[in-house]
Protein backbone atom coordinates (compact mmCIF):
# COMPACT_ATOMS: atom_id res chain seq x y z
CA UNK A 1 0.00 0.00 0.00
CA UNK A 2 1.13 3.07 -1.19
CA UNK A 3 1.11 6.09 1.24
CA UNK A 4 -1.65 8.26 0.29
CA UNK A 5 -1.14 10.75 2.65
CA UNK A 6 1.03 14.41 2.38
CA UNK A 7 4.96 13.38 3.81
CA UNK A 8 3.53 16.38 6.82
CA UNK A 9 0.53 14.01 7.41
CA UNK A 10 2.36 10.73 7.45
CA UNK A 11 5.00 12.18 10.49
CA UNK A 12 1.82 12.63 12.41
CA UNK A 13 0.95 9.56 12.12
CA UNK A 14 4.27 7.78 12.94
CA UNK A 15 6.11 10.15 15.11
CA UNK A 16 3.61 12.48 16.32
CA UNK A 17 3.32 10.45 19.89
CA UNK A 18 7.15 9.91 20.43
CA UNK A 19 7.79 13.49 19.72
CA UNK A 20 5.23 14.78 22.16
CA UNK A 21 6.71 11.68 24.44
CA UNK A 22 10.39 12.95 23.70
CA UNK A 23 9.36 17.03 24.44
CA UNK A 24 7.72 16.02 27.81
CA UNK A 25 10.19 13.83 29.02
CA UNK A 26 12.95 15.87 27.45
CA UNK A 27 15.25 12.76 25.69
CA UNK A 28 17.05 14.91 23.73
CA UNK A 29 19.22 11.92 22.58
CA UNK A 30 16.42 10.36 19.91
CA UNK A 31 16.62 13.70 17.84
CA UNK A 32 19.12 12.73 15.03
CA UNK A 33 17.26 9.05 15.29
CA UNK A 34 13.86 10.33 14.47
CA UNK A 35 14.73 12.82 12.14
CA UNK A 36 16.71 10.60 9.54
CA UNK A 37 14.55 7.86 10.52
CA UNK A 38 11.10 9.10 9.26
CA UNK A 39 12.55 9.18 5.56
CA UNK A 40 13.78 5.60 5.72
CA UNK A 41 10.32 5.06 6.93
CA UNK A 42 8.49 6.40 4.18
CA UNK A 43 10.16 4.37 2.07
CA UNK A 44 9.58 1.22 3.94
CA UNK A 45 5.85 1.38 4.22
CA UNK A 46 5.87 0.91 0.43
CA UNK A 47 7.55 -2.42 1.03
CA UNK A 48 6.16 -5.52 2.48
CA UNK A 49 8.77 -5.12 5.31
CA UNK A 50 7.07 -5.74 8.76
CA UNK A 51 7.96 -3.68 11.81
CA UNK A 52 8.80 -7.29 13.55
CA UNK A 53 11.34 -7.56 10.77
CA UNK A 54 13.13 -4.37 11.28
CA UNK A 55 13.59 -5.58 15.22
CA UNK A 56 14.83 -8.53 14.46
CA UNK A 57 16.94 -7.01 11.74
CA UNK A 58 18.67 -4.78 13.95
CA UNK A 59 18.80 -6.69 17.02
CA UNK A 60 21.45 -8.95 14.64
CA UNK A 61 22.93 -5.94 13.34
CA UNK A 62 23.26 -4.32 16.88
CA UNK A 63 24.84 -7.21 18.09
CA UNK A 64 27.17 -8.17 15.45
CA UNK A 65 28.56 -4.56 15.72
CA UNK A 66 29.09 -5.63 19.49
CA UNK A 67 31.29 -8.23 17.97
CA UNK A 68 33.21 -6.75 15.43
CA UNK A 69 34.04 -3.90 18.34
CA UNK A 70 35.56 -6.76 20.27
CA UNK A 71 37.22 -8.80 18.43
CA UNK A 72 37.75 -6.65 15.08
CA UNK A 73 41.05 -4.74 14.19
CA UNK A 74 40.84 -0.54 13.51
CA UNK A 75 38.61 -1.34 10.37
CA UNK A 76 36.16 -3.92 11.84
CA UNK A 77 35.45 -1.52 14.75
CA UNK A 78 34.88 1.61 12.70
CA UNK A 79 32.47 -0.77 11.28
CA UNK A 80 31.04 -1.98 14.19
CA UNK A 81 30.33 1.18 15.50
CA UNK A 82 28.09 1.93 12.40
CA UNK A 83 26.43 -0.84 12.97
CA UNK A 84 25.41 0.38 15.98
CA UNK A 85 24.03 3.54 14.67
CA UNK A 86 22.07 1.14 12.24
CA UNK A 87 20.48 -0.66 15.08
CA UNK A 88 19.84 2.90 17.00
CA UNK A 89 18.36 3.78 13.76
CA UNK A 90 16.29 0.98 13.58
CA UNK A 91 14.72 0.36 16.81
CA UNK A 92 12.63 3.83 15.85
CA UNK A 93 11.82 2.22 12.43
CA UNK A 94 10.27 -0.63 13.68
CA UNK A 95 8.09 1.60 15.75
CA UNK A 96 6.96 3.91 13.39
CA UNK A 97 5.89 0.90 10.57
CA UNK A 98 3.71 -0.46 13.21
CA UNK A 99 2.12 2.27 14.11
CA UNK A 100 1.55 3.19 10.20
CA UNK A 101 0.41 -0.13 9.39
CA UNK A 102 -1.29 -0.90 12.42
CA UNK A 103 1.11 -3.76 13.26
CA UNK A 104 1.80 -3.32 17.02
CA UNK A 105 1.50 -6.43 18.93
CA UNK A 106 2.77 -8.14 22.13
CA UNK A 107 4.84 -10.38 20.34
CA UNK A 108 6.70 -7.10 18.41
CA UNK A 109 7.24 -5.23 22.04
CA UNK A 110 8.48 -9.05 23.19
CA UNK A 111 10.94 -9.05 20.12
CA UNK A 112 11.76 -5.49 21.35
CA UNK A 113 12.30 -5.88 25.23
CA UNK A 114 14.31 -9.18 24.75
CA UNK A 115 16.37 -7.89 22.05
CA UNK A 116 17.29 -5.05 24.35
CA UNK A 117 18.27 -7.24 26.83
CA UNK A 118 20.42 -9.55 25.51
CA UNK A 119 22.33 -6.18 23.42
CA UNK A 120 22.91 -4.15 26.66
CA UNK A 121 24.12 -7.53 28.65
CA UNK A 122 26.86 -7.50 26.42
CA UNK A 123 27.46 -3.57 25.68
CA UNK A 124 29.81 -2.62 27.82
CA UNK A 125 31.38 -5.89 27.94
CA UNK A 126 32.76 -5.46 24.23
CA UNK A 127 33.98 -2.34 24.78
CA UNK A 128 36.01 -3.55 27.54
CA UNK A 129 37.09 -6.47 25.79
CA UNK A 130 38.20 -4.15 23.35
CA UNK A 131 40.39 -1.83 25.31
CA UNK A 132 41.73 -5.53 26.69
CA UNK A 133 42.55 -6.66 23.35
CA UNK A 134 45.04 -3.37 23.61
CA UNK A 135 46.36 -3.24 27.12
CA UNK A 136 46.15 -6.96 27.89
CA UNK A 137 44.49 -5.81 31.11
CA UNK A 138 42.10 -8.18 32.37
CA UNK A 139 40.64 -5.25 34.75
CA UNK A 140 38.66 -3.33 31.44
CA UNK A 141 36.94 -7.45 30.84
CA UNK A 142 35.56 -7.04 34.49
CA UNK A 143 35.10 -3.41 34.65
CA UNK A 144 32.47 -3.93 31.25
CA UNK A 145 31.13 -6.86 32.82
CA UNK A 146 29.77 -5.06 35.86
CA UNK A 147 28.73 -1.74 33.58
CA UNK A 148 26.68 -4.10 32.15
CA UNK A 149 25.26 -5.43 34.65
CA UNK A 150 24.32 -1.95 35.80
CA UNK A 151 22.66 -0.74 33.03
CA UNK A 152 20.49 -3.41 32.70
CA UNK A 153 19.94 -3.19 36.29
CA UNK A 154 18.43 0.14 35.79
CA UNK A 155 16.74 -0.64 33.32
CA UNK A 156 14.95 -3.62 34.74
CA UNK A 157 14.63 -1.34 37.73
CA UNK A 158 13.13 0.99 35.88
CA UNK A 159 9.85 -1.41 34.60
CA UNK A 160 9.35 -2.48 38.29
CA UNK A 161 6.64 -0.44 39.12
CA UNK A 162 4.54 -2.19 36.36
CA UNK A 163 5.26 -5.26 36.83
CA UNK A 164 4.48 -4.21 40.43
CA UNK A 165 0.95 -2.94 39.26
CA UNK A 166 -0.04 -6.07 37.93
CA UNK A 167 0.65 -8.30 40.64
CA UNK A 168 -0.58 -5.82 43.68
CA UNK A 169 -4.14 -3.61 43.96
CA UNK A 170 -3.08 -0.72 45.73
CA UNK A 171 -5.14 1.30 47.39
CA UNK A 172 -4.75 4.74 46.96
CA UNK A 173 -7.17 7.86 46.57
CA UNK A 174 -6.07 10.61 43.84
CA UNK A 175 -6.33 13.50 46.27
CA UNK A 176 -3.83 12.08 48.86
CA UNK A 177 -1.63 10.99 45.74
CA UNK A 178 -1.50 14.82 44.83
CA UNK A 179 -0.89 15.24 48.33
CA UNK A 180 1.77 13.83 48.79
CA UNK A 181 3.37 14.95 45.76
CA UNK A 182 3.12 18.53 46.85
CA UNK A 183 4.83 18.55 50.35
CA UNK A 184 7.87 15.96 49.02
CA UNK A 185 8.47 19.19 46.01
CA UNK A 186 12.16 19.49 46.92
CA UNK A 187 12.93 15.35 46.75
CA UNK A 188 11.14 15.32 43.34
CA UNK A 189 13.00 18.18 42.08
CA UNK A 190 16.34 15.98 43.22
CA UNK A 191 14.85 13.28 41.78
CA UNK A 192 14.00 14.81 38.73
CA UNK A 193 17.73 15.82 38.37
CA UNK A 194 19.45 12.68 39.23
CA UNK A 195 16.64 10.78 36.46
CA UNK A 196 17.70 13.51 33.86
CA UNK A 197 21.72 13.00 34.24
CA UNK A 198 20.79 9.38 34.51
CA UNK A 199 18.44 9.22 31.42
CA UNK A 200 21.74 11.28 29.23
CA UNK A 201 24.34 10.04 30.04
CA UNK A 202 23.65 6.01 30.54
CA UNK A 203 21.44 5.90 27.08
CA UNK A 204 22.69 3.48 24.73
CA UNK A 205 23.67 5.74 21.90
CA UNK A 206 25.48 8.14 24.09
CA UNK A 207 27.32 5.68 25.74
CA UNK A 208 28.11 4.42 21.91
CA UNK A 209 29.27 8.53 20.77
CA UNK A 210 31.63 8.57 23.86
CA UNK A 211 33.53 5.41 23.53
CA UNK A 212 33.39 5.84 19.33
CA UNK A 213 35.21 8.86 20.02
CA UNK A 214 37.78 7.01 22.34
CA UNK A 215 38.25 4.63 19.78
CA UNK A 216 38.85 7.28 17.14
CA UNK A 217 41.84 9.12 19.16
CA UNK A 218 43.02 5.56 19.65
CA UNK A 219 43.11 4.82 15.59
CA UNK A 220 44.33 8.26 14.50
CA UNK A 221 47.22 9.00 17.85
CA UNK A 222 47.29 5.50 19.62
CA UNK A 223 46.19 7.29 22.85
CA UNK A 224 44.72 4.28 24.97
CA UNK A 225 44.54 5.93 28.23
CA UNK A 226 41.44 8.16 27.24
CA UNK A 227 39.47 4.92 25.89
CA UNK A 228 40.46 3.83 29.72
CA UNK A 229 39.41 6.55 31.61
CA UNK A 230 35.93 6.60 29.64
CA UNK A 231 35.35 2.76 30.57
CA UNK A 232 36.22 3.96 34.67
CA UNK A 233 34.35 6.70 33.91
CA UNK A 234 31.32 4.94 33.35
CA UNK A 235 32.05 1.95 35.71
CA UNK A 236 31.94 4.30 38.38
CA UNK A 237 29.32 6.56 37.04
CA UNK A 238 26.85 3.50 36.09
CA UNK A 239 27.60 1.69 39.65
CA UNK A 240 26.37 5.11 41.26
CA UNK A 241 23.42 5.55 39.44
CA UNK A 242 22.34 2.05 40.43
CA UNK A 243 22.01 2.79 43.53
CA UNK A 244 20.52 5.94 43.40
CA UNK A 245 18.00 4.48 41.54
CA UNK A 246 17.38 1.60 43.78
CA UNK A 247 16.78 4.08 46.52
CA UNK A 248 14.47 6.47 44.46
CA UNK A 249 12.35 3.81 43.38
CA UNK A 250 12.24 2.40 47.09
CA UNK A 251 11.05 5.91 47.80
CA UNK A 252 8.60 6.04 45.33
CA UNK A 253 7.09 2.53 44.44
CA UNK A 254 3.65 3.36 45.54
CA UNK A 255 2.89 6.54 44.15
CA UNK A 256 4.21 5.27 40.55
CA UNK A 257 2.01 1.91 40.94
CA UNK A 258 -0.93 4.34 41.58
CA UNK A 259 -0.14 6.68 38.70
CA UNK A 260 -0.27 3.67 36.35
CA UNK A 261 -2.91 2.28 37.62
CA UNK A 262 -4.87 5.77 37.50
CA UNK A 263 -4.10 5.91 33.85
CA UNK A 264 -5.51 2.40 33.25
CA UNK A 265 -8.56 3.29 34.81
CA UNK A 266 -8.80 6.41 32.99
Amino acid sequence: KMPSESFKEFKQICQGEKLEDIKRRKDWWHVPFIFISKYITWVLVKTSITANFITIFGFVIGFLGLILIGLGNSFFILIGFIFLYIYYLSDEIDGEIARYKKQTSLRGIYYDEVGHLIYLSCFFTSFGYNIYRSNSEFLYIILGFFASFFILGIRTIRKIAIIASTKRKVIGREEEFDQTQSSKSFFKSINKIIFNLVNAFSHASIITTVFFIGNLILIYSGNLQILELTMISYFIFMFIAFLSIIAIKARSIEKDVIKIQQSMQS
